[in-house]
């Protein structure tokens, strides 16, 4: 039906409303429908409180009256970022346009360009914004990932004091190489017993204990545990089940009809009991006990930076302020770092030319990893994990609300109130992007003397170094825009040293020590939705003592 005869029955319906006798139900009943078919005209293929924006139309998303794109998002749900990819290339476009019913209108955006030009050019004019905060406050309060302006500020600059230098080297020599030589020991009975493991899951543990040892001062040993990692699934459940919120525009109503909301609750108790048992702890600690915890250099760690943090009018953090540092800490620490390895793991284990080059690599290092080490004798290693996380990246995607009117590089015009939606996954494997080849797991591009290789499509994973001494060539430092999966501009993750550090310790010791073996008959990897990128099945594997 056009506009315009849409227009015409309206003007019929409204004088049989003003005319005639008809009771309350039946004006009622016209008047409802009078409004819903202004609605349609009003909003004939865009979601409701949007603006029609005839600039956008080459890039915009075909939508349906008053809901716009919304059935579209949450019918691709389990397969969002893999539609988003198919939407690009069916556009012809790196911008797009959609509209959904809660977010409003939302631009996505898919090259390192206008990726800049939010991130970095006219960082201020992007925030994180109400409907973000709200959506994730129940899990992520109001810490780093989850705030702007001078709170944000507040805890990116106290935190940024526990990574130096001096503290990897420690780390390395102490932590890393502990909790790795734990997952070796786990590995190694899982090898005698010739039993498969969830390579996935061991990976979570490892880095959570690691974490939460390390900033907060827990001992939460779940490496050491048989059975249901408790804080782990707790924390996953609350993950993704706030992901789910944003394909879901009546989430505050669905979630206490189907009980999520219950569970949810739930979960959240037992995340925060950790977040809280840290803290009483810390508290009661006296000074003579800080200072053995703390040993002979005095390391602070994450909690006491901001527990000693004062505003100018020297009021400190409350309890509920120090649990939002911790689950927005832990979650960068425990669930990236494992995903990464995740991921990459499975495609060594596809791709035997990539394991037999971490081989070579690790089996002429010295047993003990060094700093020294692992950012210069693991060359070949850093590109493969580089590599994971170009096609894996551990958020994958981000969502900012533009505080005024823009003008993006691309000449696509922002509206004050837009949604600026970017996906990392999608950029990562974007062929103008990354080159003919972009979707292909490819260590080697990461090294410069590929590049005509690259740009050809004809780059291949080989063995070339197996001559004594022989090294592989120093890895390209990428623009942070290209990629993005540390973020990038003013919010690029602060603890992305650490967190490599970390990767390249587990690389070394357990890839000297064992192969890993896809069980056969299991699905192949796919992402779950949520905030980060877990695997949706565990990643079982079989382990086998190397020689």
């Amino acid at each position: 039906m056009s506009t315009s005869t849409l227009a015409t029955l309206l003007l019929v319906l409204k004088d049989r409303i003003l005319k005639g006798s008809k009771t309350k139900s039946q004006k009622a009943g016209l008047f409802a429908l009078l409004s819903f078919l202004f609605l349609v005209v009003k909003y004939p293929n865009r979601a409701i409180g949007t603006r029609a924006r005839p600039d956008l139309d080459g890039i915009s998303w075909s939508g349906m009256p008053i809901i716009g794109n919304t059935y579209t998002i949450i019918k691709n749900r389990n397969n969002f970022l893999q539609s988003i990819i198919e939407n690009f290339e069916k556009l012809d476009s790196d911008v797009m346009s959609t509209t959904v019913l809660g977010l409003g209108r939302v631009i996505a955006i898919n090259d390192p360009v206008n990726l800049e030009h939010i991130m970095k050019t006219n960082f201020e004019n992007y925030e994180k914004g109400y409907i973000l905060n709200s959506t994730m406050s129940q899990v992520l309060g109001n810490g780093i990932f989850n705030s702007d302006g001078s709170l944000w500020k507040m805890h990116r600059k106290t935190a940024s004091h526990v990574f130096s230098t001096k503290i990897y080297r420690a780390l390395i020599d102490g932590a890393f190489t502990d909790h790795s030589l734990q997952l070796c020991a786990v590995l190694d009975r899982a090898a005698q017993a010739g039993k498969p493991v969830d390579l996935q899951a061991l990976f979570l543990r490892l880095t959570l204990d690691a974490f939460a040892k390390l900033s907060f001062g827990l001992d939460i040993d779940s490496l050491g545990k048989e059975g249901q990692d408790t804080f782990g699934s707790s924390f996953d459940y609350a993950v993704v089940a706030t992901d789910e919120r944003f394909m879901n525009p009546l989430w505050r109503i669905t979630e206490h009809l189907t009980g999520k909301a219950s569970d949810m609750k739930k979960a959240i108790q037992v995340v925060d009991s950790y977040a809280y048992n840290a803290i009483k702890g810390r508290r009661s600690e006296t000074a003579a006990q800080a200072q053995i915890r703390q040993g002979p250099s005095r390391r602070e760690d994450l909690l006491d930076l901001f527990m000693k943090w004062r505003d100018e009018d020297g009021r400190a953090l409350a309890d509920v302020e120090l649990r939002d540092v911790f689950i927005n800490f832990i979650i960068a620490g425990r669930d990236t770092t494992a995903q990464a390895l995740s991921w990459m793991y499975y495609e060594v284990m596809m791709n035997p030319t990539v394991e037999k080059n971490i081989w070579q690599e690790v089996d002429k290092l010295d047993e003990k990893p060094t700093y020294e080490m692992l950012t210069k004798e693991m060359r070949y290693s850093n590109a493969v994990f580089l590599e994971a996380l170009r096609l894996y990246p551990p958020v994958p995607r981000n969502l900012k609300t533009a505080v005024t009117d823009d003008v993006l590089p691309c000449g696509v015009k922002v509206q004050g109130g837009d949604r600026i939606m970017f996906s990392t996954y999608s950029i990562g494997r974007n062929k103008k992007v990354w080159g003919p080849q972009a979707r292909e797991f490819l260590p080697e591009r990461w090294f410069e003397e590929n590049n005509p290789k690259i740009e050809k499509g004809t780059l291949k994973n080989s063995t070339p170094f197996e001559a004594e001494g022989h090294t592989w060539p120093k890895v390209r430092k990428e623009s942070t825009f290209k990629f993005s999966s540390f973020n990038a501009g003013p919010r690029i993750c602060v603890g992305q040293t650490f967190a490599t550090l970390e990767a390249m310790t587990v690389i070394m010791m357990i890839s000297s020590k064992f192969k890993f073996e896809l069980v056969p008959g299991q699905d192949k990897p796919e992402p779950v939705p949520s905030l980060t990128l877990p695997m949706k099945n565990p990643l079982l594997v079989n382990v086998h003592r190397r020689n």
